[in-house]
């Protein structure tokens, strides 16, 4: 679902691939890979590329995405950032480190820490700016599903505020993208929000196929889209500026 979503975002993929300072040499370290929307071109672009990511279904769907592409200087760390040793689990040092939409770690200066400790030249970290489109639905439907208001992580102020408390003053780029999802159905769109949404009861489950058919927009082909616009900010900084 993961990789689909990607597929059908492209902008998102080449929006952070082509601002990364890229050479034929050049080894990678991408944190919180996920199906390897991002590892695997990746891959196609430099010597060498290491992907961390603990979910075994989004390594399994990795490992298969790069197979269909031909890759074979892809090496997969399954485990979380956090738990991640170095000497142990990987090859670094690394002339680019990313995380890519990736920063849900409980102790984000720990984690810029060992992301600086491990490049030998850049770290460049993408996040969100306000309410993306996803969360502005959880916040529509939470009250009707859960009786409480939706609370979401911090966000890229939150983010600014702990690397300048480092001693990190990143370059920063903002831009507005638009975020599209596809479905055949509203039943298709029930099933793919359920588990999302923490849909466990009928009477939920009417609260959140009601909403989706006031707010789902139907295709000349007869599908429906979520669609909406989201802001996403770049943070990148040479490693002589992490301590």
């Amino acid at each position: 679902m993961f990789l689909t979503q990607s597929r059908e975002n492209p902008e998102r993929i080449r929006h952070v691939i082509e601002s990364l300072p890229l050479r034929t040499d050049s080894t990678v370290l991408d944190i919180g890979a996920g199906p390897g929307t991002l590892s695997v071109p990746l891959a196609g672009r430099v010597a060498r590329v290491t992907a961390v990511e603990p979910a075994a279904g989004m390594a399994e769907v990795m490992e298969e995405y790069a197979a269909e592409e031909g890759v074979s200087n892809l090496s997969i760390v399954r485990k979380r950032w956090e738990d991640i040793d170095p000497a142990v689990d990987l090859d670094g040092p690394y002339d680019l480190v990313v995380a890519s939409y990736s920063l849900g770690m409980p102790d984000i200066k720990t984690a810029v820490e060992a992301m600086c400790d491990v490049s030998s030249g850049w770290v460049y970290l993408f996040w969100f700016a306000g309410t993306t489109s996803w969360e502005q639905a959880m916040v529509d439907l939470w009250p009707g599903l859960h009786g409480e208001e939706f609370r979401f992580g911090p966000k890229v102020d939150v983010l600014w505020n702990v690397l300048y408390s480092m001693g990190i003053y990143p370059n920063v780029e903002t831009v507005r993208m638009e975020h599209t999802r596809r479905f055949s159905s509203i039943d298709t769109a029930v099933d793919e929000f359920r588990e999302q949404y923490r849909i466990t009861s009928p009477a939920q489950e009417a609260v959140l196929r009601e909403y989706l058919a006031a707010n789902l927009r139907r295709e000349n082909g007869g599908g429906f889209l979520h669609s909406g616009t989201t802001t996403r900010v770049r943070l990148w900084w040479e490693v002589n500026g992490c301590r």
